[in-house]
């Protein structure tokens, strides 16, 4: 493993997905990359690698899968696939691509209060922000990583020594509910366009130690895509 100061967390986001019906057909429920995604995912792949990579987690669903394999090529690291970091559950099957904006659109005039119940038919927004919470504490409890309430604020407590550059690999909504707890922000039903991130691109926190009372989470890096532009891919 690598010499590193402090435990290092980044949050990649899945390149371009194929969403393209058939002509007149439903959409894809879940779909790979595209060519534009693939390549998306190679350049990310090539810069958090040149950093030193020592654990990667990875959503089930294959947008993802497909993102994480160039990053486990060029680090050598095998990723584990996490259930936990899937992206909330939609129920879109049937619709074509016009009907599926409809619902996004129709859903997101609805009061405030009504956008914790999440997409119309699909996962409450609560379970999901547990569920992808709850992931992130298994993840980090491998690592030796654990949370401790103190009064209203979370520290992070890490072994002496213990510096791992942990990549979890996921989606827009997951990674935004993940960045909020880390940050102890408290959450709202809207996480992806509070910290909305472009494909493939990624955001970095690292721990910083709060005197004797344990390690809080630093934002370093947010959205980053440079690497996709000096590939000339943007």
């Amino acid at each position: 493993m690598r010499a590193q100061e402090l435990p290092r967390i980044t949050l990649l986001r899945h390149g371009e997905p194929d969403w393209e019906p058939q002509e007149g057909g439903p959409t894809v429920r879940h779909p790979g990359l595209t060519e534009y995604g693939h390549a998306q995912a190679l350049a990310s792949a090539g810069a958090i690698a040149a950093e030193g990579v020592d654990a990667i987690y990875v959503s089930p669903y294959p947008r993802a899968q497909e993102t994480a394999r160039p990053l486990a090529e060029a680090s050598g690291v095998e990723p584990v696939t996490v259930q936990g970091l899937r992206e909330i559950g939609i129920r879109f099957d049937g619709l074509n691509q016009e009907e599926v904006d409809r619902m996004f659109v129709e859903a997101s005039r609805r009061p405030l209060d009504e956008h914790w119940e999440g997409w119309p038919g699909g996962e409450r927004f609560t379970d999901f922000h547990a569920r992808a919470v709850a992931a992130l504490t298994e993840v980090l409890a491998l690592h030796s990583i654990v949370p401790e309430k103190q009064s209203d604020f979370t520290v992070w407590h890490a072994p002496d020594g213990a510096a791992p550059h942990i990549v979890i690999v996921a989606h827009g909504g997951t990674n935004a509910v993940l960045l909020t707890h880390l940050l102890d922000i408290r959450p709202v039903p809207w996480e992806w366009l509070r910290f909305e991130s472009a494909l493939c691109a990624y955001s970095v926190v690292q721990a910083r130690p709060l005197g004797a009372a344990g390690h809080v989470w630093s934002l370093q890096n947010f959205n980053e895509r440079d690497p996709q532009r000096n590939a000339g891919l943007l």
